[in-house]
């Protein structure tokens, strides 16, 4: 197999976001292994999120199917917080949802692109490459709409940034390189058909806990290398006053 692109990710520099039509070219190819809305079962979830006119459901199974209530109750948003940064992304999605149903913009804004990007996680880890980056990109697009210049939210963005640039730049060589065809992966129509299935049902990102105590995501083929490639895992190190501060923003 073709040696790794040479990477070199960094939370607090990361690469520029990618193309606009870089998302269109991937929403072309559809949601990956996201079902379309049905009725709850026993057997899984539903997580929803709502985008402009129209709602798109998204179901999560396996992994949380031994409960089927909402995890929210008088949580508030110092608690989504510390669901996500505790990596219960899908009880984050949770909490935020009911924020979000009652709050304003810009707010509401706000808590739509966390919430995206909590889900863009959850699909990463549980096998859903192509969900991931979809959900991952739409919540990017919502914090810079926001236009933060510093703080814990501008910091979130550009953490979840380095990830979507991580998980893209794995994906195009994982697609793009084997022992019958590697090709360049210039960001073009056709570079995006061969990414194909995305990867879809194997086991390819992991965390990993550093030497310093933080986190990190760590991309694990089955084709093992000495050297893995890893990303900061993004935390988001704000609290209630910060949300309540945008009315002022």
């Amino acid at each position: 197999m073709a040696s790794l692109l040479s990477l070199h990710i960094s939370s607090s520099f990361p690469s520029p976001l990618l193309p606009h039509r870089t998302f269109n070219s991937i929403s072309r190819h559809g949601h990956g292994s996201i079902p379309p809305s049905s009725p709850r079962t026993t057997n899984s979830r539903r997580i929803t999120t709502i985008s402009f006119s129209f709602r798109t459901s998204y179901r999560f199974t396996a992994d949380h199917e031994d409960g089927d209530e909402k995890i929210t109750g008088d949580f508030g948003f110092d608690e989504a917080v510390d669901l996500f940064n505790q990596g219960a992304y899908y009880d984050c999605h949770d909490v935020l949802e009911s924020l979000w149903n009652e709050a304003e913009d810009p707010t509401r804004t706000l808590i739509h692109g966390i919430l995206q990007c909590a889900v863009g996680l959850h699909h990463l880890f549980n096998r859903n490459h192509r969900g991931a980056m979809m959900e991952l990109g739409e919540g990017i697009c919502k914090l810079r709409k926001m236009e933060f210049g510093s703080g814990p939210f501008h910091t979130f963005e550009r953490e979840i940034t380095a990830v979507l640039d991580f998980v893209y730049l794995t994906q195009i060589e994982l697609a793009a390189c084997d022992e019958s065809v590697c090709v360049t992966m210039e960001g073009s129509e056709r570079s995006y058909e061969l990414l194909g299935r995305y990867g879809e049902g194997q086991k390819l990102y992991d965390m990993e806990k550093q030497v310093d105590g933080s986190m990190c995501i760590v991309f694990s083929p089955q084709t093992s290398q000495t050297h893995p490639l890893r990303v900061k895992l993004p935390t988001l190190d704000a609290t209630k006053q910060h949300l309540l501060a945008l009315d002022c923003y």
